[in-house]
């Protein structure tokens, strides 16, 4: 009698509406019937129509995995999430373009679209209970699963893109790192007749980058292993992820150590060491043509203003949903996920904000524009040290990316609500490999244009994009004051959530503009 009562009540339930279930990675892999892998038997959470978030085991009570507070629960994926490639290769680079100022209101600018994003989410989160999934069951309860699905698709091809310019970032470390590995080698010489400090300099400088084919063959090669890796080893892709902090925050502490003992014997001529007059000098902006491979070029075919900084800069700020996306493991999600997003967000700021003074006052600005990894150069005690933390850590993050994406498109699809993703539905307890497959050929791709400066603008109006979607949900609840809105955190206000929206919309089409017209 219970199977029959139980075969009715599946074949009524196939027949009501189709329910959305966006949840965070974590979540996912619980609703896609990855546990079952180890044995562990587990429910879906219900669906946001449902207005429920319970989970059912029958014949014995539910079984939970170890809970986590706020420093490792949250704060240290966000940290995570947060710091990557951009800041090892582009950010000395970014700093001798736009100058020291321009370069603090840009940071100060990125930071306050995701601090303000922040406290939306933080707002979002607290309202009930969010047990068995992240900040898009909640929006989809709220509001529709129609706008829960758009931020659910945002973040989906935000993460496909960004694990392009991983890929893209660990091999152009490599290939500088070992120039001998590249398969076509390419030596740049530029006139230095660009402005520098609003001179024009005379003389010449070969300067070797790598080729694009280079990048072309080793990012292809690259993603499909990650591919076959994350066919493989889900579980442990999630298990050890939190260990690549360990080589990301090492190489940090090598940086910092290596500017303030600079220069050192070894070093080129350019780093000047902690110095006033170096930064004085770099103080203004020195916009200018440069070519693909980011050397200044009268020439060249980018011409690189403040707007498209902010496309490149931006993915260096994102990260910000990794706690509210672990929900499920944490002890107190009314509590962690505010303080430990809002702490991961405020600290990688600041930090940000002191490396440009930092960098503004280490080297002169031709430095800052000719060698993108400064900060190995500087290192101490070797610039080894930062080649195999950036390595490891982009290759951390891109497996993350390839591990979570397609997960959160198999749940979209399961949901019947867009009939072209049919093709990306899965069984519980099966792998999502059509979805994995579609996830990596858009980052192969990305992959093969092979310069990572315009990737960057792409993943940024993805991700403003979902955060625009969160701070409008935030908004349109707070400002209707609707009876089920009742979130715990009250540092937060419509009119902030408003401000945040109109930041994360308007700053795209700059991006995009840079795309099209460079």
């Amino acid at each position: 009698m219970q199977e029959g009562s139980s075969d009715r009540a599946t074949s009524s339930g196939s027949q009501r509406d189709s329910k959305l279930e966006l949840f965070g990675f974590d979540s996912l892999v619980n609703i896609l019937g990855l546990k079952s892998m180890t044995g562990e038997e587990t429910q879906a959470p219900s669906s946001p129509r449902e207005g429920e978030d319970v989970a059912i085991t029958i014949g014995r009570p539910k079984e939970t995995g170890p809970k986590f507070g706020t420093m490792m629960g949250v704060f240290v994926p966000c940290l995570q999430n947060i710091l990557g490639i951009i800041y090892y290769i582009r950010f000395t680079w970014i700093v001798g373009m736009a100058g020291v100022w321009q370069s603090l209101v840009l940071v100060s600018f990125c930071g306050a679209c995701t601090f303000l994003t922040g406290l939306s989410l933080s707002a979002i989160a607290t309202n009930g209970a969010m047990k068995g999934g992240g900040p898009y069951y909640l929006i989809g309860r709220a509001l529709g699963p129609e706008v829960g699905i758009s931020i659910g698709l945002c973040f989906f091809l935000g993460n496909a893109v960004a694990g392009s310019m991983y890929v893209l970032g660990a091999v152009e470390t490599f290939l500088d790192a070992v120039p001998s590995a590249g398969l076509f080698q390419e030596s740049v010489t530029v006139v230095n007749n660009t402005l520098i400090n609003g001179t024009a300099t005379a003389g010449t400088a070969t300067i070797s980058t790598p080729s694009l084919h280079d990048l072309q063959v080793y990012g292809v090669i690259v993603t499909i292993l990650l591919c076959f890796i994350v066919f493989g080893g889900v579980k442990i892709i999630n298990k050890v992820a939190p260990a690549f902090l360990i080589p990301v925050l090492f190489s940090l502490l090598c940086i910092y150590l290596g500017v303030f003992i600079a220069p050192r014997h070894n070093a080129p001529k350019g780093i000047t060491g902690l110095s006033l007059t170096s930064l004085r000098d770099n103080w203004g902006s020195e916009y200018q043509r440069t070519n693909n491979a980011g050397v200044p070029d009268p020439n060249g075919s980018i011409y690189w203003g403040f707007n498209a900084l902010v496309g490149l800069f931006f993915p260096a700020v994102t990260g910000i949903m990794a706690g509210s996306n672990r929900s499920a493991s944490l002890k107190d999600t009314q509590r962690s996920i505010p303080i430990g997003t809002l702490s991961a967000t405020l600290t990688t700021t600041a930090m940000y904000l002191l490396s440009v003074l930092l960098f503004g006052a280490l080297s002169t600005r031709e430095e800052l524009l000719t060698d993108r990894l400064l900060t190995a150069t500087v290192a101490w005690p070797t610039p080894v040290v930062i080649y195999i933390g950036i390595i490891l850590s982009t290759l951390g993050a891109a497996l993350q990316c390839l591990t979570g994406a397609p997960r959160l498109l198999a749940a979209i699809a399961n949901d019947d609500i867009l009939p072209v993703l049919n093709y990306f539905k899965v069984s519980e307890g099966v792998e999502p490999h059509a979805a994995t497959l579609f996830t990596a050929l858009i980052c192969i791709g990305c992959v093969i244009i092979g310069n990572l400066d315009l990737i960057t603008p792409t993943i940024t109006m993805f991700f403003l994009l979902c955060y625009a979607g969160v701070n409008l949900s935030c908004f349109l609840l707070d400002l209707l004051d609707a009876p089920s809105w009742r979130p715990r955190w009250k540092y937060h206000h419509w009119s902030l959530s408003l401000v945040g929206a109109l930041l994360c919309v308007g700053t795209p089409f700059d991006s995009y503009h840079f795309i099209c017209h460079p």
